[in-house]
């Protein structure tokens, strides 16, 4: 009875831990981490590279040994025969198809590893999308306290007909226009949380250690000339390149003339036994099929060439133009950080100081001010979650 209590206790203690390391804040980079291990794309990565190494013993594959036996059933006797042949093929091609499965490694190395740096931007974004949403949804329930007591007030003088039905109205149309937003920050944080566990294959509620959105610094150990180079694909259209310079490799060597060898050995009744050795070659005689096959592997090359440089001169659009982004938000975080915080956060003390005074005199603008102060902090925290997304696309892009 006591070791099945002891058991019990050690189960309990383990549950425990579990549950406590599970309610654990997560860093960003430990979220990345989790998804590294847990996800199917990068346990999947694991296995395929497993069947590269399988692949590569590909590389050298021989026909079926023929072996023939032959027997007569004469008066004279018997006469019997039996041969062994073996087709080696053109030697050449062995090499160029030994080279064709290395190149197909290092293009499914490059293309792995270009799915799992998305995987971790796509882990990286969704983060911050949740920490943005928690904190958007955080600002919107601090404030509420200045709708409600608008709302409670205009009520009161109401009662007193101390101000018409219609500022009444327009204060509730306001109050409830505010909570149905506040409801939509709540499903969207929702979304995000999700959109998180997602990607890092939990079932479980996960808590985030980030609380307060802050700008993103990308690769801050490169220096600036090297630190927005559009090199993600290059591996990747490398690799892509040089196996199908691989493939028509291959194609040309399989015009060289195969070589093929036997032993034979026969017994005639009444004779010694005949024996011999044979070696032969496979020469093509009509090459026109795989003329046009070397032919079309080489415009598979051009093909791969012109995309691959498409590709870089793609990206290094598509990488200044993020750019540009970046400094766009930059210059309006700035602007807002500057100009529309100060402003909205004196609005917001004024109207404390109105209330606490009593000269609410025209609610409407009241609650006007009041939403343009608290959507002024919001439209600043979605600017810094625009910069910050970018900079993560940024960085997926040039690292």
């Amino acid at each position: 009875m006591m070791q099945v209590n002891f058991i019990f206790s050690i189960l309990c203690v383990f549950v425990t831990c579990q549950l406590s390391f599970a309610q654990q804040p997560v860093s960003m980079d430990e979220a990345v981490a989790i998804a590294m291990t847990h996800h199917p794309v990068a346990r999947n990565a694991a296995l395929a590279g497993q069947k590269d190494v399988l692949m590569q013993r590909q590389a050298v594959e021989l026909a079926p040994l023929q072996v023939k036996y032959w027997q007569r059933n004469t008066q004279a006797g018997n006469d019997r025969l039996w041969s062994v042949t073996q087709d080696f093929g053109a030697i050449p091609e062995y090499f160029r198809r030994a080279q064709r499965y290395r190149t197909m490694t290092y293009t499914r190395q490059a293309e792995r590893a270009l799915t799992l740096d998305e995987l971790a931007w796509q882990v990286k974004a969704a983060y911050m999308d949740a920490v943005y949403f928690r904190q958007r949804l955080r600002i919107m329930q601090e404030h509420n306290h200045y709708f409600e007591a608008l709302i409670s007030v205009a009520e009161i003088y109401l009662a007193a007909d101390s101000i018409a039905e219609l500022v009444k109205v327009s204060a509730g149309t306001r109050y409830a226009a505010y909570q149905g937003r506040m409801y939509i920050a709540e499903e969207e944080l929702k979304r995000a949380e999700t959109r998180l566990r997602q990607l890092m294959y939990l079932t479980d509620a996960i808590e985030i250690s980030q609380t307060e959105l802050e700008l993103y610094q990308i690769h801050p150990d490169k220096n600036i000339s090297e630190r927005f180079e559009p090199v993600k694909h290059q591996a990747v259209d490398e690799a892509q390149l040089q196996e199908a310079k691989s493939v028509a490799e291959l194609e040309k060597s399989k015009l060289f003339p195969g070589i093929h060898a036997g032993y034979m050995n026969q017994h005639i009744e009444g004779m010694n036994n005949f024996q011999g050795w044979m070696v032969g070659l496979s020469v093509p005689l009509w090459i026109r099929p795989q003329q046009a096959r070397i032919k079309q592997a080489e415009i598979d090359v051009k093909i791969k060439a012109n995309e691959t440089e498409y590709r870089q001169f793609a990206d290094q659009q598509h990488v200044e133009t993020l750019i540009s982004l970046l400094n766009e938000y930059f210059v309006q975080i700035s602007f807002s950080k500057e100009n529309l915080l100060v402003e909205a956060q004196l609005t917001l003390e004024e109207i404390e100081q109105d209330f606490s005074a009593g000269r609410i005199a025209n609610y409407t603008d009241v609650f006007t001010k009041a939403s343009n102060a608290v959507f002024a902090k919001l439209n600043h925290l979605e600017y810094m979650n625009l910069y910050n997304q970018t900079a993560l696309e940024l960085e997926y892009y040039t690292q």
